[in-house]
């Protein structure tokens, strides 16, 4: 049995008031990143602003878990069964959040990126095309109900990945031999690629969420 109580409770992963309202917050705390990151005001309103912000740390950190929270390896799966989409993410203010719509052994997103995504000026950071694609080409192994991790992430960066225009993400098995998965992803901008992925996967036992 366990000594605390409320380790029994349902989180917001799985209760769903709970997780709504998490899911709400971690919007609001992406538009505060964003805001942050990219506010004029005067010095005074940046020093009332700290202090509310500081504030909202203290409140949310009275009580706390040890780790972010997860969803499961399974529930990817169970949304491509369900034929709806998988929304990455959805918990953790740190990752980039997309929405994965997958067909057979392919998956595609779309995405606008922000000025938190900034690399050269008015370009993706090419470590975030790096996370996008581990993300996409990961939930789509994840999809297919296989449990497993990256093992090897090649990137090619191809032409320019602007910021605030419509990105399109698509990811492809390409192949399968005993425990390992092979697959394929890009990122392109109006037709034309500016990122390209080739991932190797790793099927595991004993994964927990």
């Amino acid at each position: 049995m366990s000594s605390n109580p409320r380790e029994s409770e349902a989180t917001p992963v799985t209760d769903p008031e709970r997780r709504a309202a998490t899911v709400e917050l971690v919007e609001a705390t992406r538009a505060l990143m964003l805001a942050v990151a990219t506010t004029d005001l005067p010095v005074d309103d940046l020093v009332e602003a700290t202090k509310s912000i500081s504030g909202l740390a203290d409140l949310l950190g009275t009580e706390t878990r040890t780790r972010v929270l997860r969803t499961s390896f399974e529930l990817p799966a169970e949304l491509r069964g369900a034929g709806e989409p998988w929304r990455t993410y959805g918990v953790n203010p740190f990752g980039i959040p997309l929405e994965i719509h997958f067909d057979g052994d392919t998956a595609r997103a779309t995405l606008v990126g922000d000025a938190l995504l900034e690399g050269p000026p008015d370009h993706l950071h090419g470590g975030f095309s790096a996370h996008l694609m581990d993300c996409l080409l990961g939930s789509l192994v994840q999809g297919t109900g296989e449990r497993a991790v990256t093992g090897t992430l090649d990137l090619r960066y191809l032409s320019r990945t602007p910021l605030d225009a419509p990105l399109d993400l698509h990811a492809e098995i390409t192949g399968r031999s005993g425990r390992k998965i092979h697959a394929v992803g890009w990122i392109e901008h109006e037709g034309v690629r500016c990122v390209e992925a080739t991932g190797l996967f790793i099927t595991i036992d004993g994964v927990h969420a």
